[in-house]
């Protein structure tokens, strides 16, 4: 499988040191059987299911050190069918940027800005101590240098299920990157999804552009297979804005999680749904509504350095 080495790798490190502190918040969420998926976020459904209402601790060494964050979580379930989440949290800045392309006085400038995003680990098999202390026990590495840290389990028979929302590179394809957590770092699954820069070989300007001849899967974005390549750089005049990253459309395991998200009065909502068994046993937590089981949610503010709120180890039972 194809290793995935972005910030967020180092951003879940800084988990360890997030202390859940005992009596704060809701420690367990039930999902409620259901007889129809939710569509979207706004489906009837989730009027029927309780909320829970987490406490995350900002990530230490960061801007949110010391501080909480409310996160409230509903989930529910359909017999043979799926598995729904709806994550909601304040925030009072929508990071949609993730950078972009600018042309200015007759050069192209980075401009900055990242992605809001939401992180959950669930367990495939069992990671030692994952169940009471969270995604800490996986949060570690024995580099001396931090920019080597790694997001990993201790052993081979370890393994975890990771899904990631971004506000910018995956929401737009109405998907989340489905991917899993070994002894060696964390990886994509199989298939297709993960966004990739859009840079000439220079690095110091654009190389694609909307095909204007093929209509965008996501208006105002640049997805892959819907570009031209730009050869003629001199027809961009100053203020002319292009995409620094290029999304990518889902398939294969990558596409296992649906996602449908909305930011309104300063809050995220954001729904992931995917098959109680996505028949990938290796690479995907396979839910039993029999038994319980332990996730790890990370929110992630503008997602740059140190930019998380995260939980403590999460009880989800199905009733």
């Amino acid at each position: 499988m194809k290793k995935l080495s972005f910030v967020i790798t180092l951003l879940f490190m800084v988990c360890a040191a997030a202390a859940f502190a005992a009596g704060k918040g809701d420690t367990a969420i039930t999902a409620k059987k259901v007889s129809k998926d939710p569509a979207d976020i706004n489906s009837p459904e989730w009027g029927s299911v309780k909320e829970a209402t987490l406490i995350h601790d900002g990530a230490s060494g960061g801007p949110f050190e010391k501080k909480t964050l409310e996160v409230r979580v509903r989930a529910v379930y359909t017999k043979g069918g799926n598995i729904s989440m709806l994550v909601s949290w304040p925030d009072a800045d929508r990071s949609m940027t993730k950078e972009a392309w600018k042309f200015s006085k007759g050069k192209w400038e980075k401009q900055k800005g990242n992605e809001d995003m939401v992180a959950l680990n669930w367990e495939i098999k069992r990671i030692k101590n994952f169940a009471t202390k969270g995604c800490a026990v996986v949060c570690h590495s024995d580099a001396r240098n931090k920019e080597d840290w790694k997001y990993h389990s201790e052993t081979a028979t370890e393994r975890g299920d990771m899904w990631i929302w971004k506000a910018y590179t995956t929401n737009p394809l109405a998907h989340a990157e489905d991917g899993y957590v070994d002894d060696d770092s964390r990886k994509a699954d199989a298939g297709t999804g993960k966004a990739k820069k859009n840079e000439a070989a220079d690095k110091k300007k654009p190389k694609f552009m909307q095909d204007t001849a093929k209509k965008p899967t996501a208006q105002g974005f640049l997805v892959d297979g819907e570009t031209v390549e730009i050869k003629d750089y001199s027809k961009f005049k100053d203020g002319d804005v292009v995409p620094l990253w290029m999304l990518s459309k889902f398939s294969g395991s990558m596409a296992d999680i649906k996602a449908n998200a909305k930011w309104a009065n300063g809050r995220w909502t954001v729904m992931l749904q995917r098959k109680l068994e996505s028949g990938d046993k290796e690479n995907d937590v396979q839910f039993d509504t029999r038994r319980d089981y332990t996730v790890g949610i990370a929110v992630f503010n503008d997602s740059s350095k140190h930019n998380s709120y995260n939980s403590g180890p999460i009880k989800v039972k199905f009733d």
